[in-house]
């Protein structure tokens, strides 16, 4: 497992400076000094993220700026009188980017979108080229977690597009394999493999090609391919950094379910206690329901358990993966002969189909 987990999550630190800042806002000085203290001390242990300790240096001096501006014969109480200026504009911005970030991490992505559209309308503050171009893939990518597809393409095209005329090959490449991965969601199997194929070749990073291969991987499975899916996992898994990471931990459960689809058992036992430990373990909400689904399908036969895992998903409001397990129990039941259970899951993935993305619903 990564070292990396035994430091602060950036995101975490974000957090907490938007609530320092928060308190600048309201003229909190107190509070202010509290967080201004403890994001000092978080900062120490902080992964490393330098548009994080951008942020943090433009709070620090705002919050000492309006303390150095006041009279030096007033209590700081009554000195820490905030007045907005140029700098706030900004600050502003990376306050719902940030707090965006954040709610992006801890898989509440409607919520992430909804943080994100507000930093989108003081865009035109942020004078850096890049950070413009960070802002629309990670829009993108939030949009195409809460299935809104035809919006998370448009994003990530223009992020790929301005990434590019940077000179970044990896973001670029980084966005482009979203993209891919949004087609084969949509079924366009032959346009998303073509558009990660192009992603590998293009990848300059091990990092990189592992979750491009992965990515190929799921398509194949999507498409009953469990042999070649079973074949890019494991080259996924062959990468160091893939294997010990987060998106090992993604791969581990995609193979574990891809053998238990072609009855290798015992292969898929194995696999499936790494990748059970490994969700735990990245505390992935997700994948802990996906390692249960798979769980009471293939090893306890648990109808229950199989149910809890999807209404923990539905309740999430991860309504692909929703639809995606209940088409799986669809076919299975189809082949059994069980009218009953196949109309069961029909309406589950047809009311997940159907069920309206409220931006942020459920999940503030």
């Amino acid at each position: 497992m990564s070292l990396l987990h035994n430091k602060i999550p950036s995101s975490e630190v974000g957090a907490k400076i938007v609530e320092w800042y928060s308190c600048i806002l309201s003229n909190s000085y107190k509070e202010a000094t509290l967080l201004k203290n403890e994001v000092q001390q978080m900062i120490k242990s902080m992964q490393e993220d330098d548009k994080i300790l951008a942020y943090y240096s433009l709070v620090e001096y705002r919050h000492n700026n309006i303390l150095d501006k006041s009279s030096k014969t007033e209590p700081l109480e009554d000195q820490f009188k905030f007045v907005e200026s140029e700098l706030d504009h900004y600050l502003k911005y990376l306050y719902y980017f940030v707090s965006g970030q954040d709610e992006f991490n801890k898989q509440k992505y409607r919520t992430a979108v909804k943080m994100f559209r507000k930093a989108e309308r003081l865009l035109e503050n942020v004078k850096d080229e890049t950070e413009e171009a960070d802002f629309l893939g990670y829009m993108g990518y939030a949009y195409y977690r809460i299935d809104q597809y035809l919006f998370a393409l448009s994003y990530l095209e223009q992020a790929e597009t301005a990434f590019r005329r940077l000179g970044s090959v990896y973001n670029a490449v980084n966005n482009k394999q979203v993209a891919g991965a949004i087609y084969v969601e949509l079924k366009q199997y032959e346009k998303g493999e073509q558009i990660l194929q192009e992603c590998l070749e293009e990848s300059e990073s091990s990092t990189m090609t592992g979750i491009i291969l992965k990515a190929i991987g799921l398509s194949k499975f999507t498409q009953s391919k469990y042999e070649s899916a079973v074949y890019y996992f494991q080259k996924a898994l062959e990468i160091e950094e893939i294997n010990n990471s987060y998106y090992g931990m993604k791969a581990l459960t995609e193979l574990s379910h891809a053998q238990f689809k072609l009855e290798k058992i015992e292969e898929a036992r194995n696999t499936f206690k790494k990748a059970k430990a490994s969700a735990q373990f990245y505390e992935s909400f997700e994948f802990k329901a996906r390692c249960k689904f798979i769980e009471g399908l293939y090893i306890l036969d648990n109808q229950n358990m199989v149910d809890e895992s999807i209404n923990e998903l539905i309740e999430e409001g991860l309504l692909f993966e929703v639809c995606e397990l209940a088409e799986e129990l669809i076919e299975i039941y189809e082949k059994k002969g069980d009218n009953e259970n196949v109309i069961k899951y029909y309406k589950i993935a047809y009311s997940a189909k159907l069920k309206p993305e409220m931006i942020g619903d459920g999940q503030e």
